[in-house]
């Protein structure tokens, strides 16, 4: 249920309309779906403390990262924009985007590093290593993200009330900020920030430089052994999420042909769509981005 009103809600939000978004939410939360229409993790954990931008002054890790920070971003910092630069535009995130350009690159995934990416940041990887919470501990990732001056990311949860993010600023950029929960905040130069991502947050950047920021998620404080183990278990590969976001779209398959891409439903969707259609009595619809819709006729292309 969570999940289905989840990509409901936020297909709503990808498409500009908040206020049938705001209006699924309340649903859902009369339905009892979730407790708190701000906080919409799928996968939750009961009994944690729910604190949209927790103290960074009670985890041990921020302080390191803070101590390090002069090498940290020196180091990312000469490889921005160079030939060296790992940051590329992301690909599992860009439907968040509403505006402007987010890119990423992972250091760390599915609970291994990514070599490529590590090799041109040593130093980094180097005091990174040094935190298990964010590495061997964590069933999150650790990336660099960055985001173009007029970008927008809308309002979205993140999957689970147990893991934690931790920004890391390199390049905080005036103008840029984040709202999670009701509360906003901006970034500061070497100061870490923490959140809990299954709060509802979004990001506007109305500043005129690029915003860079080292991203890490750790577990949540209040997960006990088993959940962590469990977590830690089950890290996703590409494949598993690939497959997921299949499914959870009812297609059963892609590909591309001739640059173009082709996919298929799956078989209850595939039913689904097929009634509508013998519904219209057309054979087939486009739907275009501004929601509107057109039949194509049967001996018509497009």
């Amino acid at each position: 249920m969570r999940t289905a009103y989840s990509n409901l809600i936020d297909g709503w939000f990808a498409a500009g309309e908040e206020q049938p978004a705001r209006a699924c939410v309340d649903l859902a939360v009369q339905q009892g779906v979730w407790e708190q229409p701000l906080q919409r993790d799928r996968d939750h954990v009961d009994g944690l403390t729910a604190q949209p931008l927790p103290d960074p002054g009670q985890f041990w890790f921020v302080h390191h990262l803070e101590r390090h920070f002069a090498e940290i971003s020196a180091e990312i910092r000469a490889v921005l924009g160079g030939v060296d630069d790992p940051v590329r535009p992301t690909v599992e995130d860009d439907w968040l985007l509403r505006a402007g350009s987010w890119q990423q690159a992972y250091l760390f995934r599915e609970g291994e590093w990514q070599e490529d990416v590590c090799a041109r940041l040593p130093v980094t990887q180097a005091i990174l290593a040094e935190i298990p919470e964010m590495t061997t501990l964590s069933p999150g990732v650790i990336l660099l993200s960055r985001l173009a001056p007029g970008t927008h990311i809308m309002p979205h949860c993140g999957s689970t009330n147990a893991v934690l993010r931790v920004h890391l600023p390199i390049i905080p950029a005036e103008g840029a900020s984040i709202r999670v929960g009701t509360e906003t905040s901006t970034w500061e130069e070497g100061r870490c920030l923490v959140f809990d991502d299954s709060f509802e947050h979004e990001v506007w950047h109305r500043g005129e430089e690029d915003r860079v920021v080292l991203i890490m998620d750790v577990l949540h404080p209040g997960v006990d052994a088993a959940h962590r183990a469990a977590l830690l278990a089950n890290r996703p590969t590409v494949q598993q999420r690939v497959t997921a976001f299949l499914r959870d779209r009812g297609l059963a398959e892609v590909r591309v042909v001739d640059g173009r891409l082709q996919c298929t439903a799956d078989g209850s969707t595939a039913h689904k769509v097929g009634r509508y259609l013998d519904v219209l009595g057309v054979p087939g619809v486009r739907v275009s981005a501004d929601g509107s819709w057109r039949p194509f006729r049967a001996g018509v292309g497009d």
